[in-house]
């Protein structure tokens, strides 16, 4: 079955969360050097977050107003947050000996996700065994963020041996504390079958709850299970639908399998022109699986989709026209450029 899974988490990445605005929730004021500090780079995992302040993610801080309002808050003595947060900053600005230093103090302090970060530098560094004990010792505090890369570490022996038991043991944790991404994990856990015994149904469950609060790729394996009938009841029109989320979301494959569903009224009101918008969208995207069928099954495509692909090439330059709906050699060498210029 095709499957998508996920890495590790830092408190600095947002994998498949809402974006998050920078700006003040409530309208609150940043008064004090310290909730300037918060304002600027507060973190969505940190327990200990001022929550009068709306949470930023790493790639939103604004190196400049973070930096000099946590390193004001920081040298007056601020604690864990204050050293958490300045940590932040300094590796959004890519000063990362410095954001481990802060980062290893906030850890000694107690900081959960301190800890992990710290414990993900450490890793990055050729060290997996203190990456590992960090994310233990986060998770064990309850940490979620914690709990999360420990489920990774130990599906993919990252420190520790590989445990199926004890990766879904910890993604069931984040997951039942609201982490949509290690929902996911353990579905995948579940739908595969290599590290814990195979269970479909509890699979289309946690991609179910992934998918409802977001997760693309969930939302794709959820609608192949419930297209195929694996683990639930067949349901082509809810799987359309699960695939339609993902293609507006701009996933390339799920603009592939809404399309091909559009253009067989399978499950659907069948629709060609609409078909061929979305079969467009999957190639300009450059779908993989669609490159497959172009050159193996060019078949399984509409005649009027064909020819939609073909007018994006002659559009490149890479054909000298589009007359026709033919596959023929020297579109599949077009259709190979097009593919290896991503």
């Amino acid at each position: 079955m095709f499957m998508r899974s996920n890495g590790m988490k830092t408190a600095g990445r947002a994998l498949f969360f809402a974006v998050l605005l920078s700006g003040v929730a409530g309208g609150a004021a940043a008064s004090t050097i310290e909730a300037q500090c918060d304002a600027a780079a507060g973190s969505q995992y940190d327990m200990t977050r001022n929550t009068a302040f709306a949470p930023v993610a790493r790639e939103d801080i604004r190196i400049g107003t973070a930096l000099s309002a946590c390193r004001e808050a920081y040298n007056a003595g601020g604690g864990a947050r204050m050293a958490f947060q300045l940590g932040r900053a300094l590796e959004r600005a890519g000063q990362d000996l410095d954001a481990m230093k802060l980062y290893a103090e906030a850890a000694a302090l107690g900081h959960t996700v301190a800890m992990v970060n710290y414990g993900a530098m450490l890793g990055k560094r050729g060290d997996p065994v203190a990456e590992f004990n960090h994310y233990k010792k986060a998770a064990e505090m309850g940490d979620m963020l914690g709990a999360y890369n420990l489920g990774v570490a130990y599906r993919d022996g990252i420190g520790t041996d590989i445990s199926g038991e004890e990766a879904a043991r910890w993604f069931d944790k984040a997951a039942a504390n609201g982490d949509e991404t290690a929902a996911f994990n353990l579905g995948v856990l579940f739908d595969d079958g290599s590290l814990i015994a195979e269970d479909n149904a509890r699979a289309a469950a946690f991609y179910r709850l992934a998918a409802e609060k977001g997760v693309v790729d969930a939302m794709i394996n959820l609608g192949l299970m419930l297209e195929s009938g694996e683990g639930v009841s067949q349901d082509l029109a809810s799987a359309a639908g699960y695939f339609k989320q993902a293609a507006d979301l701009g996933d390339s494959y799920g603009n592939l399998k809404f399309g091909l569903m559009q253009q067989s009224g399978k499950g659907i009101v069948k629709n060609v022109e609409q078909a061929v918008n979305s079969l467009v969208a999957a190639f300009e995207m450059r779908d993989v699986d669609l490159e497959v069928i172009l050159r193996d099954t060019p078949e399984q495509l509409s005649a009027d989709a064909r020819l939609a692909i073909k007018q994006v090439l002659a559009e490149r330059k890479l054909i000298a026209g589009a007359e026709n709906a033919e596959i023929d050699p020297i579109t599949l060498g077009a259709i190979e450029k097009h593919y290896a210029a991503k």
